[in-house]
């Protein structure tokens, strides 16, 4: 590279420096060198941007906003993904994609059959690709972390984490490669595309979103979701454990529709009907916890490569199961005290 010219100084040649300036100096050890360089800066991970929708809008315009606010999230979570330094990143670019799911699920009637399903499988599929790391990240990040202290006196759980890591670090090299692959690059594509020109608007869609104002539809589908709610899990208490999970999933997908459309209801009423979903998503994530605990001890389990490390995986995966059975069994009381606040709780 060629050598920058001496500086001028009031538009006129700077003086020469003194030859002191030239004299030859001592190269640093190359290993000053490395050690004053900088650590490489990791990619950060983030959560969604709030929804902002203007008061006269029409569903033409939340489909537009709220696609590209579901994209954006996604794409600003890739690089930390990929990276994989903290599992954040992992989990935000599989909330925007359940996100990007359910406001396709939510705009059914104004966006082509043909076109919401081709969409909607291709964010399934990448959200399958990234089912496994995402289960072993929260396994050795959470789920075994209040057994932590007993990893050093106890074959069985050391058995266990050290499958879990070898495990988990397979599966991010594989969520890394679906991220980085074809597939899910051109779905981006198309998603940008779709989203750019509003490919909704053609094709045959049961309704036009240019006629449909936001707010009236905001009303009527949230309130149409609450009451499906409270009648199909009436109640709570007789419920078995797949049916609260189908519940669990049915609160956040109410949840996101609320995020989609908070600007356009009342304010106060959002807020107290949020507080309670989320207080009731988060007592149920306990019966969550359990099952992810239980479906990655049964994959390590497979996966072991002898029977005396496939009974010391069973019984340490048993003991961490045992302790998340016992929190969603503690849980239950307050579980069922939020759902009697969300019975009560007037809709929209």
């Amino acid at each position: 590279m060629a050598r920058t010219a001496l500086p001028e100084a009031n538009g006129k040649i700077a003086a020469a420096p003194s030859r002191g300036a030239f004299a030859r100096k001592k190269s640093p050890s190359p290993f000053a060198e490395k050690k004053a360089r900088k650590p490489a800066v990791k990619p950060t991970w983030s959560k969604s941007v709030p929804v902002t929708l203007k008061p006269n809008s029409n569903m033409d315009d939340v489909i537009h906003v709220v696609v590209a606010a579901c994209r954006n999230h996604w794409q600003k979570n890739i690089a930390a993904a990929i990276d994989g330094t903290h599992p954040e990143g992992l989990h935000q670019v599989r909330v925007a994609l359940r996100r990007l799911r359910s406001a396709l699920s939510a705009f059914k009637d104004l966006i082509p059959d043909a076109q919401r399903i081709a969409l909607n499988q291709e964010a399934k599929w990448l959200l399958s690709e990234l089912g496994a790391v995402r289960d072993l990240d929260v396994f050795v990040q959470e789920l075994a972390a209040p057994l932590s202290g007993h990893l050093s006196g106890n074959a069985d759980l050391v058995q266990v984490m050290r499958t879990a890591r070898l495990a988990q670090s397979k599966a991010h090299a594989r969520a890394a490669r679906a991220l980085q692959g074809t597939r899910a690059k051109r779905f981006v594509a198309r998603l940008e595309a779709w989203v750019n020109g509003r490919g909704w608007r053609s094709g045959d869609a049961k309704h036009d979103g240019k006629v449909t104002p936001a707010a009236d539809f905001a009303q009527r589908f949230l309130n149409r979701k609450l009451r499906k709610i409270r009648t199909t899990y009436d109640d709570v208490e007789a419920l078995s454990i797949p049916d609260r999970h189908e519940l669990r999933i049915a609160v956040k997908k109410i949840r996101y529709a609320i995020e989609f459309f908070h600007t356009l209801l009342p304010a106060k009423r959002v807020a107290r009907l949020n507080g309670i979903l989320k207080a009731l998503q988060d007592s149920l994530g306990h019966l969550n916890d359990l099952d992810v605990a239980e479906r990655t001890v049964g994959t390590l389990v497979n996966v072991a490569d002898s029977g005396l490390s496939r009974r010391q995986i069973a019984a340490g995966g048993k003991a961490i199961g045992a302790w998340h059975k016992k929190a969603a069994a503690e849980a239950e009381p307050e579980t069922f005290k939020l759902w009697r606040k969300l019975k009560k709780a007037p809709s929209f």
